[in-house]
């Protein structure tokens, strides 16, 4: 009994890492995406039209970057307010 359920706890992991539509990001990679957001978050920022919600996803995703990266708030704050090169 004990086998049969350890064969299907296996079964199960197997069918879930096989079609998981994402595997998770290297740190290379979550650390382009933040600063590629804080110059797209930029640039919006610039733009005279109005861009409020698309700052606003920029932003929290920015914000859930920065905490993946293990950034304190206040260093994110600071990135995003220091301009770009």
């Amino acid at each position: 009994m004990v086998v049969n359920d350890n064969e299907a706890a296996r079964e199960l992991v197997k069918r879930h890492v096989g079609n998981r539509p994402e595997k998770p990001r290297h740190a290379q990679e979550i650390r382009a995406r933040y600063e590629q957001d804080i110059r797209q978050y930029q640039e919006l920022s610039r733009a005279k039209v109005e861009n409020r919600e698309q700052r606003l996803m920029l932003y929290a995703e920015i914000k859930v970057l920065g905490w993946c990266l293990g950034r304190i708030e206040q260093n994110v704050l600071r990135d995003i307010q220091t301009p770009v090169k």
